[in-house]
């Protein structure tokens, strides 16, 4: 960063980038996730002002970090935190290097932190965010939104949930955790082996969310925190099958990412990527990762799908898709951990072996909501004419629909696929795949 740079884009960058690292660090001396956000995001606000009129600092992460750092000790300092909380020098007045143990600054300095001297607590942050006490279903909305820095809209399109559903979760387990005390070191391994899936969880849930909009550099945003989180977490778990697949799975996902864009920006499909471009050091330390898998004797859902990706890959070098192999992997992974994508994942192999009718016929069985929901409808007029038809989640989730436009493409069905085109491009949020879409759409109504 230097003085040059636009003050609002680099706060933005620096909340995507940086937040979980310093909400950790912070949060860390008290366990108030909720006060660590509140003081961070004051941070961020008051370096917009700041950064207009002074220039962006150098060291841009470690200024919000030090405004942060003393808006909580203001806090700590305050008569209602004096009369509420048995006082602790070390960690509330900062006397010492306790808040961030690590650092090369003392908290007392004029020259704000080295952000690379700062220590990394996010993976302490996200096993105290799969506590026992913590329930379940809020783990992996707690871990996304406190270490991965997501907003609650994000995370509520991302996992097909209303958003005031997200926002009243992650509050009540915010106040939980701060009256509950819960500790940010790392877990020891007993309780780190139990809190792993909901951990592996998160991590690849930020990489799920962030997909769409990943930018052409798979190492930067949050989609680079996820490759780094993946690689620390092997390294803390070496032995773990499923730290390596998930791993193995997000690095071979993100070495595809320079080839996604035309130079036009226009949206290319996997078939049509040029191999080329992909990631080759990616690529690499992915075929390690699924080596490891292999050497630990497991393999679960993670390490399933990394082998998917790498199938498909080996299809598109021009080594031949080994589709009954692909479906054998995919039965595998419903099998262990069904979930709408992979169904509809399922059904696009399926239509490759059996022909686009068979592909239609398993999209038309999805039904993750039960009886009794409405259809899928563009302008009031019923997308399908079929008896079966996409519903509950099925019937918003956009891939199901550019899967069912394009099969029915391929079964000269023109006016039911140019239907779900419409509905397909209407769920899309990316502007280059709904270029893309709509181009398909007229290609389908030309017959082309």
């Amino acid at each position: 960063m230097t003085e040059n740079s636009d003050p609002s884009e680099t706060a933005m960058l620096l909340s995507q980038d940086g937040w979980g690292r310093i909400i950790a660090l912070i949060a860390s001396a008290d366990g108030d996730l909720a006060g660590a956000e509140d003081a961070l995001s004051s941070a961020l606000e008051r370096g917009v002002r700041v950064w207009r009129e002074q220039g962006v600092p150098a060291n841009p992460e470690g200024w919000l970090y030090r405004v942060a750092l003393n808006a909580r000790r203001d806090v700590w300092k305050s008569a209602a935190v004096r009369t509420s909380v048995v006082w602790d020098p070390a960690v509330h007045d900062g006397s010492d290097d306790s808040v961030h143990p690590g650092s090369s600054v003392h908290p007392g300095s004029a020259d704000p932190p080295d952000p690379d001297a700062l220590p990394d607590r996010r993976l302490g942050l996200l096993g105290a965010c799969a506590h026992p006490d913590i329930d379940p279903p809020t783990r992996p909305l707690l871990m996304l939104s406190a270490v991965m820095g997501m907003t609650g809209k994000q995370i509520a399109a991302g996992m097909a949930l209303p958003t005031a559903t997200v926002a009243a979760r992650l509050t009540r387990a915010k106040k939980r955790i701060a009256a509950l005390g819960i500790g940010f070191g790392l877990p020891d391994r007993s309780d780190l082996d139990v809190r792993l899936p909901d951990i592996q969880e998160a991590i690849y849930g930020a990489f799920a969310i962030d997909w769409v909009h990943a930018p052409a550099q798979p190492r930067d945003g949050t989609i680079g925190e996820t490759l780094y989180l993946s690689r620390l977490l092997t390294e803390l778990c070496p032995r773990d099958g499923e730290s390596h697949g998930l791993a193995a799975l997000i690095h071979l996902s993100a070495a595809r990412f320079p080839a996604r864009r035309s130079k036009d920006g226009l949206f290319v499909p996997l078939d049509d990527q040029d191999p080329g471009v992909w990631d080759a050091v990616l690529i690499a330390r992915g075929e390690d990762h699924l080596r490891a898998v292999q050497r630990s004797g497991e393999i679960g859902r993670f390490g399933l799908q990394a082998a998917i990706q790498i199938l498909h890959m080996s299809g598109v070098r021009g080594g031949g898709t080994d589709w009954p192999m692909l479906l054998r992997l995919h039965d595998d992974v419903e099998r262990m951990a069904p979930s709408l994508g992979g169904a509809v994942s399922r059904a696009a192999v399926i239509a490759e072996i059996d022909g686009p009718e068979a592909g239609l016929a398993e999209l038309d069985s999805l039904d993750t909501a039960g009886p009794g929901t409405d259809r899928g409808t563009v302008g009031g007029t019923s997308v399908l004419t079929s008896a079966a038809a996409p519903t509950g989640r099925a019937a918003s989730f956009q891939p199901t629909w550019a899967l069912r436009a394009h099969l029915l493409t391929r079964a000269d069905r023109v006016r039911e696929a140019r239907l779900a085109y419409r509905r397909a491009i209407e769920l899309t949020t990316d502007p280059a795949e709904r270029a893309y879409l709509e181009t398909r759409s007229l290609e389908a109504r030309s017959g082309r």
